[in-house]
């Protein structure tokens, strides 16, 4: 048996994947990948146990009979032991040595085990004392079966002195579990393995608080300490930088000089003073939200809500930071102190670390030294981000936007930053207002702003120039809902075409369509079709499925050229371009018309509805694509994410911050020891050779292969998450304006890398009554092959039919604007 890393070669699997455990410290988890060191086999596999079954199955039963064939090739005499031959002795001194070093090895690979396992246990939201009671019956099942062992063992020995000896080294033998039979031993083992990041406490204030005395029957007032839950930022920066493909990452980023392609394309990066220098800065995003932990129905419902800061490197692809692991916790602290203590307060000790990376930076060994760091840009919800930089948090306010003076009433008739009558907000007009309230507190806010933020007392940040808008919240769960729901009650109530649908129709046929492979978790759910209120019920994620293919669904009743069905395919073409990762500064200029042209249609139809504060803040698009690039990559979405493993733990609500964040760090370590740059699952899959792929020639060229090697053939991959599997399409170039799509017909992996075996689709034309792309299949089909790595826009697309179409077209409806 050969070991895949070291080409060393095994008696058998056993002793291999002993090999590869106690010598390459391989252990079990996501990110295993193990491959058959064997010739001519590509087989790879994500656990020991599918390993050994692989080459027990495959390998040792082939070279068994291999063996049993090269007896009968020679004959029995040929095999007959010499006695006289000379047998290699091993000197004691180097067996005892071997020996003691073998066994030194295995008993720290054994705790190494025990203790992922413990701390698996606490990611998955497993409580303290379920765990305990756990690791002390293992320690009990453990010491059974040594004890049984050793019963075993010396009933087969006779010779006393070797009795004795044995006995003597059995007794010695170490229960893994003995360390972890307590919380302090589990944190101290695992705060020394993994160096985990421990959260500290913050005193807030202190309080008076009525507590009942069981002595004496009444309440008494005792002093209550607030608290939030702090994990020093500098330390986390210093934990992300200690592996090395981590740093590999940091030094290979580049900007781009023709695209919007990330935040450093932007015009506010190339001007930032810390940021556009040659030398390396970590360039930090923020994140503010609140959530509930408890049951959202339940009865305590909002008295524990919590306020989260998380943040994330923007040195890194976007790629990677949409791993919720990539998302590091900062601040955990009830809602509730912000009204008592303020925001000054909550952010104080955020803001002093800051300072000292703005100043004096933070020694990263791999990266030469000392490097300097600051905010880049804070991202949030609305409400949240007003309430974090001290502007009014009532959305009816005279001034509600954050990005200008514009008057609310006049939100109905200022649809561009062009108008002569907006005024955007500056640092020395913010610098006014803050002066004013101080002035005068009682006003309660000038021109929306209600206080100071303590961010802007850092050096390399000021809130006035925080571009971070969120499509999430303003389009997804805010303008889409509310005009598609208009379109479906105009669709229902107007007789607009040859054909009539109710309501109750229209919720029929979303229910009844189908939305593909990809979208199948994330059709719409029940509508809120017929109540007055703004929206329809649906998640964000849902409500962008359903603003992507309610065109196949309802273009056969709808009449072209409708001047309220293109209000609604205004509405699309503005979100496939805030939704696109790659933008053009003239697409900046083409969105802002789109948002002009879109608001005054929707005035045109309904001049009865007012546009919502969120349909305002739209028309601050593309400047703040301008400033910062892409907006989808500060969308609140991944960051909502991470809020789901604070509701999945079981919490002690005696200091539910501080126990939350302490399992958090525990679970950030745990991962930190074992992440994986390149994040690939694989599926199911067998080995077939290379000349059975269609485009072998090219396969056999892109992979260094003979027609006969064999390679590894799976149905589907996940890619950074995203999946791929077979009979979806992707798309893998764009030739004069319009998109080339080709549909996956086979994918190989072939050590870590993946490829996709395609034929191309013909694009007929972009159908913009269904807003989406006609496709055909040629009767010829072109082969070819594609590296996943290189695919300018990774997500996949299902081919669709619209509803009711007699003529059987494909369809390919685009998630983002092609460039």
């Amino acid at each position: 048996m050969i070991c895949f890393i070291c080409k060393s070669c095994h008696s058998n699997t056993n002793v291999l994947v002993r090999h590869l455990k106690l010598i390459h410290g391989l252990c079990p988890g996501r990110t295993l990948r193990l491959k058959c060191g064997e010739a001519r086999c590509a087989h790879v596999s994500g656990t020991f146990s599918g390993f050994r079954k692989h080459m027990k199955r495959v390998h040792e039963q082939s070279a068994l009979n291999d063996e049993v064939l090269e007896i009968n090739r020679c004959g029995s005499n040929d095999l007959l032991v010499d006695v006289n031959a000379v047998v290699p002795v091993m000197q004691p001194d180097l067996l005892v040595s071997g020996t003691s070093s073998s066994l030194l090895r295995s008993g720290e690979y054994v705790h190494n085990m025990c203790a992922s396992v413990v701390a698996e246990l606490q990611s998955v939201g497993i409580g303290q004392g379920n765990v305990h009671n756990l690791v002390c019956s293992l320690e009990e099942v453990v010491n059974g079966i040594q004890d049984q062992i050793k019963e075993t063992v010396l009933s087969c020995l006779s010779d006393g002195q070797i009795v004795e000896k044995v006995e003597q080294t059995l007794g010695h033998l170490d229960n893994p579990f003995t360390q972890l039979n307590s919380v302090a031993k589990r944190r101290q083992y695992f705060s020394k393995k993994w160096g985990v990041v421990a959260p500290v406490k913050k005193l807030l204030g202190s309080r008076f608080d009525n507590r009942w005395n069981k002595n004496t029957g009444t309440f008494d007032q005792v002093l209550v300490s607030d608290t939030l839950a702090y994990v020093p930022l500098l330390l986390t920066l210093q934990s992300v930088f200690k592996q090395s493909s981590i740093i590999d990452m940091f030094t290979s980023v580049q900007s781009s000089s023709n695209l919007y392609s990330d935040l450093r394309d932007g015009a506010y990066f190339m001007k930032h003073p810390l940021f556009s220098k040659d030398i390396p800065s970590l360039q930090i995003q923020l994140f503010y939200d609140d959530f509930e932990p408890c049951n959202p129905l339940g009865s305590k419902k909002g008295a524990h809500k919590l306020g989260a800061i998380y943040f994330t490197l923007r040195n890194f692809p976007p790629r990677y930071n949409s791993c919720l692991a990539n998302i590091h916790l900062c601040m955990l602290f009830h809602t509730q102190d912000i009204k008592k203590y303020g925001f000054a307060t909550i952010l104080e000790p955020l803001v002093n670390d800051l300072k000292i990376l703005e100043t004096d930076g933070i020694d990263i060994p791999g990266l030469g030294g000392l490097i300097n760091g600051s905010i880049f840009q804070v991202t949030g919800d609305n409400l949240g981000l007003h309430g974090l930089f001290g502007y009014v948090e009532s959305f009816s306010a005279k001034n509600c936007c954050r990005f200008c003076l514009t008057e609310r009433e006049d939100y109905q008739k200022v649809f561009s930053e062009d108008h002569p009558n907006m005024r955007l907000r500056t640092k020395e007009l913010h610098s006014d207002h803050c002066q004013l309230i101080k002035a005068s507190p009682e006003q309660g806010h000038v021109y929306g702003v209600k206080s100071e933020c303590l961010l802007n007392s850092l050096k390399y940040f000021h809130i006035v120039d925080n571009y971070a808008v969120d499509v999430m919240h303003d389009i997804l769960e805010g303008v889409a809902q509310f005009e598609v729901k208009l379109t479906l009650k105009y669709i229902a109530e107007k007789s607009i075409s040859f054909k009539e649908i109710t309501l109750e129709a229209s919720d029929d046929r979303i229910k009844s369509f189908n939305y593909g492979y990809i979208e199948r978790r994330n059709q719409p759910s029940a509508l809120k079709l017929e109540d007055a209120s703004n929206d329809l019920g649906l998640y964000a994620i849902q409500s962008w499925c359903l603003l992507r293919n309610i065109p196949l669904m309802f273009g056969d009743v709808v009449e072209r050229n409708d001047r309220h069905w293109n209000l609604l395919l205004l509405l699309l073409q503005i979100v496939n371009i805030v939704f696109s990762p790659y933008l053009t500064k003239g697409m900046t200029v083409y969105l802002k018309y789109l948002i002009v042209e879109h608001h005054q249609l929707f005035k045109q139809l309904f001049p009865g509805k007012n546009l919502l504060p969120k349909h305002h803040t739209m028309i601050h698009y593309p400047r703040c694509i301008q400033h910062i690039g892409p907006i989808i990559h500060v969308w609140c979405m991944r960051y909502e994410g991470k809020h789901n493993y604070f509701k999945k733990q079981k919490k002690c609500f005696k200091n539910l911050t501080w126990s939350l964040a302490k399992k958090h760090q525990n679970y950030m370590a745990y991962h930190w020891e074992r992440c994986s740059k390149e994040r690939l699952i694989v599926g199911p899959g067998k080995k077939k050779p290379v000349s059975s792929f269609p485009a072998k020639e090219q396969l056999s060229c892109i992979l260094s292969l003979s027609f006969t090697k064999t390679v590894r053939s799976v149905k589907w991959v996940k890619y950074y998450g995203t999946e791929f599997r077979t009979n979806l399409v992707i798309c893998s170039a764009v030739l004069n304006d319009m998109p080339v799509f080709q549909k996956i017909k086979a994918i190989v992996v072939k050590d870590d890398n993946v490829f996709l075996i395609v034929t191309k689709l013909e694009t007929v034309c972009f159908d913009e009554h269904v807003y989406a792309f006609s496709v055909s299949v040629p009767r010829e089909e072109l082969h070819s092959v594609i590296d996943v790595s290189v695919l300018a826009y990774h997500k996949p697309f299902d081919l669709q039919m619209a509803h009711n179409m007699e003529d059987n077209k494909w369809f390919i409806v685009p998630y983002c604007h092609f460039l």
